[in-house]
């Protein structure tokens, strides 16, 4: 019998992601259900049967995930996925099988799943929940941290940029440049992946490869071929901007918030 998998991931892009990477192991694991907040893993929880293994994402559109170990106990195995490596998560991985920093590599989920498997037969079912209980006080309050500012270098000189001044980011000629509300451009030394991760995804959403667009930097907004977003930026980018098909979901639900 396969290992049944509960999927607690509220970006459906990075869920399907995990679905398909799990049901490519020789069949190995089976996607028993798949949630996106805490009040519905909560309803989901009270009305199937328990899995064997959940992959919780711990930033989800409703709340914290440790908030429905409050509401439910949980007696199987948890790996947490996060884009925030903090000292509240350092404390969890010592007792939860383990996390992995997003985005996750198929390279890691294996290896993350073979200490599930060497775990299973030796876990005391009662302590996982009594371990959570002990960290939920302070981890429920840990807040993510996220990019407030950005330093430049320029020439011999170095300069502040506020997230909160920057309208987009983008590649262009293999450089990666933020876009201020100002229109003023500036060359950074991060690449798109480490900003994605790094910015407040309440304000940010990465449409596709090339940009990562603020919520106030939004104009006109117009259907395209695909199902895909054709977006008006301001201040005007000078090129195109549309969403990739993968992405276009996604950022529908983003705009709604």
């Amino acid at each position: 019998m396969p290992y049944k998998v509960l999927i607690v991931e509220d970006e459906n892009l990075t869920a399907n992601r995990l679905a398909k990477m799990l049901e490519g192991l020789n069949d190995e694991y089976e996607v028993a259900g798949i949630t996106g907040g805490v009040i519905q893993t909560i309803d989901w929880l009270k009305n199937n049967p328990a899995p064997d293994l959940g992959l919780f994402d711990i930033q989800l559109a409703d709340g914290i995930s440790f908030e429905i170990f409050q509401s439910i106990e949980i007696n199987w195995p948890v790996i947490f996925i996060t884009a925030y490596d903090d000292h509240a998560l350092k404390a969890l991985k010592l007792n939860a099988t383990d996390y992995l920093l997003k985005p996750v590599k198929e390279s890691e989920l294996i290896k993350a799943l073979g200490k599930f498997k060497a775990q299973k037969n030796v876990l005391d079912e009662s302590s996982l929940f009594k371990l959570f209980k002990t960290f939920l006080p302070d981890a429920v309050v840990e807040k993510p941290k996220f990019l407030e500012r950005i330093k430049l270098n320029i020439g011999n000189k170095l300069r502040v940029l506020s997230i909160d001044d920057i309208a987009y980011f983008y590649i262009q000629n293999k450089g990666v440049y933020a876009m201020t509300h100002e229109g003023d451009k500036n060359l950074l030394t991060l690449n798109l992946d480490e900003i994605e991760n790094a910015v407040n995804p309440k304000n940010f959403f990465r449409i596709n490869r090339q940009f990562i667009v603020s919520i106030k930097s939004l104009g006109k907004m117009t259907m395209y071929s695909k199902s895909r977003i054709k977006l008006d930026l301001n201040p005007d980018p000078g090129v195109e901007t549309i969403t990739s098909v993968e992405r276009s979901a996604d950022f529908k639900d983003w705009l709604g918030g």
